[in-house]
C-alpha cells in the first residue's frame, strides 16, 4: 500500500498584507481524482489503483520511459510536468503530448506489450505515480469491462489521430499551428474540447518541429493569433485567451 502523501500547491496572501500562508495542501489520491480518466473508473478499481502504485521523483530533464524500451505499467504526473515525444528518422524529437497533474500516460504499451512508442521526460522535477505491468494486468485484466476501461483512452487518443489524418494535415499552416497549441494544451487521451492550459515548456522551435515548419513561420503565426486575442505571448509561455474561438479557427474549412 502506498503511502499518501501531501502536496503542496502554493502559497497565499494574507488580508492586509504580510508574509504569504501556504494554502491547503492535496494528497497524492486528491490529485488523482482531480484526472479525467481516474473518475471514471468505479470506486472498487480506483482503490485497488492506489493500493497498487508507487511514486517516486523524476529530476528534471530525466526519463521515464524511453522509446523502444519495454512497457513500464501506467505512470500518472502528481506533480511537475512530462514531455511525451517521438524521435524521427532524422534523429528530431517532435513532442507528441503533454502530461499534467492528474493525467495518465503508457496505455499503448500496457494494451499490446509491445515496446513505447514514444519517450517520455520530465521537462521539470516530477513526481510519478507508476503501476507495474504486473499490477496493470491484474487490475484490469479480470473482465472485459474492466478492460475496456483500459482501453478508452488510446481508443480517444486513436480517434484524435484518424482526425488530424483525414483533417488537419490538409489545413494551412495557421490552422495547424492553432489545432497543435490547443492539442498540446490538453490531455492527450482526453476529450478534445474544454480549458486549454498553459504551456509553460514548450519552445517555437519544439512548436514547428511538431507542425514541420520553419521557427520562423511559426513565429510570424503566433503573433498574430495574439494579435487577434486569442493567445498571449509571454517568456517562455504561450497562454490560450479563448480556447473556444482558437479552435473555431483551427476548424475552419
Amino acid at each position: 500500500l502506498i503511502q499518501i502523501d501531501h502536496l503542496q500547491t502554493g502559497m497565499t496572501a494574507r488580508r492586509g498584507g504580510g508574509m504569504p500562508k501556504p494554502m491547503p495542501k492535496l494528497s497524492t489520491i486528491d490529485v488523482l481524482r482531480s484526472g479525467h480518466w481516474f473518475q471514471t473508473l468505479p470506486a472498487e478499481v480506483q482503490q485497488r489503483v492506489v493500493a497498487g502504485g508507487t511514486q517516486r521523483t523524476l529530476a528534471t530533464s530525466h526519463t521515464l520511459f524511453a522509446q523502444g524500451a519495454d512497457p513500464s505499467g501506467l505512470h500518472a504526473v502528481i506533480t511537475g510536468e512530462l514531455h511525451v515525444a517521438g524521435t524521427n528518422v532524422d534523429g528530431n524529437d517532435v513532442i507528441m503530448a503533454i502530461v499534467r497533474p492528474g493525467e495518465w500516460t503508457g496505455f499503448l504499451a500496457c494494451l499490446d506489450r509491445g515496446p513505447h512508442a514514444y519517450s517520455a521526460v520530465a521537462v521539470v522535477d516530477t513526481k510519478i505515480f507508476s503501476l507495474s505491468p504486473t499490477s496493470v494486468a491484474s487490475i484490469f485484466e479480470t473482465d472485459i469491462e474492466t478492460y475496456r476501461l483500459l482501453q478508452a483512452p488510446e481508443l480517444n487518443a486513436a480517434r484524435k489521430l484518424s482526425h488530424f489524418v483525414i483533417e488537419d494535415m490538409g489545413l494551412p499552416l495557421a490552422q495547424r499551428v492553432a489545432a497543435r497549441l490547443s492539442d498540446l494544451g490538453r490531455w492527450a487521451y482526453g476529450p478534445a474540447s474544454g480549458p486549454v492550459a498553459v504551456l509553460d515548456h514548450v519552445s517555437q522551435e519544439e512548436l514547428a518541429m511538431s507542425v514541420h515548419a520553419s521557427r520562423q513561420k511559426v513565429n510570424m503565426i503566433l503573433r498574430d493569433l495574439s494579435g487577434q486575442g486569442l493567445i498571449e505571448l509571454g517568456y517562455g509561455q504561450i497562454r490560450v485567451i479563448d480556447s473556444a474561438a482558437l479552435d473555431r479557427f483551427a476548424g475552419e474549412k
